[in-house]
């Protein structure tokens, strides 16, 4: 991604998470859309170091970032979801919001075990010293080899074109490579889940 549309992209974020700690609603809402990037990505997320929730045939990915509001409101709306009617959702996690979303993102891949701290952080969001993103403490320490999975995980995500987090991904019925940019609100996270192939 370019390195103007980037900051761009956490000027904008950051300020939707500043917007989300004091309490005003978000504006922002899902679009869904056959993507010829999305088959491009699709096929190369054996490249992307994921977390994995429940177990099925019906596979969505969800790039997020540990201190982006919406991807929290996506976690959150998605827990009586997951495992049910063979949902599988695989989290690819990307640093692309604020510098502490390197550090927290490391803390997460770092851990012993990726899906508990995942659910730390989250279970967390927005309590812990500053009040704002992800509850997880950073890591004190980025490993080169953390780096190099963060940076593989946002070349995905840059790749698909996606302006921010969370982007979905996934197969519908027809087999179309969809892609779900932003926070889908109750009804169309209910129609994105019942397409999933």
């Amino acid at each position: 991604m370019h390195p103007t549309r980037r900051a761009a992209l956490r000027t904008f974020f950051a300020a939707a998470l500043s917007a989300s700690v004091i309490g005003l609603a978000p504006t922002a809402s899902a679009q869904q859309m056959q993507n010829p990037n999305a088959v491009k990505v699709l096929g190369e997320m054996g490249k992307a170091t994921l977390i994995t929730e429940g177990h099925g045939p019906r596979v969505i990915y969800i790039f997020f970032d540990a201190n982006c509001p919406y991807c929290h409101q996506l976690y959150t709306d998605l827990r009586p979801r997951i495992g049910k009617d063979g949902l599988e959702v695989r989290w690819v996690p990307v640093a692309v919001l604020t510098p502490s979303s390197v550090t927290k993102g490391a803390a997460i891949l770092q851990a012993s075990d990726r899906l508990k701290a995942f659910h730390d952080n989250e279970a967390g969001y927005g309590k812990g010293p500053t009040g704002q993103g992800g509850g997880i403490a950073p890591a004190t320490k980025v490993l080169p080899a953390t780096s190099a999975i963060l940076n593989a995980n946002n070349a995905l995500l840059d790749a698909t074109k996606s302006p921010g987090v969370p982007t979905m991904l996934y197969r519908d019925k027809q087999g179309d490579a969809m892609l779900v940019v932003g926070p889908p609100d109750a009804q169309q996270l209910k129609d994105i889940l019942a397409s999933v192939k």
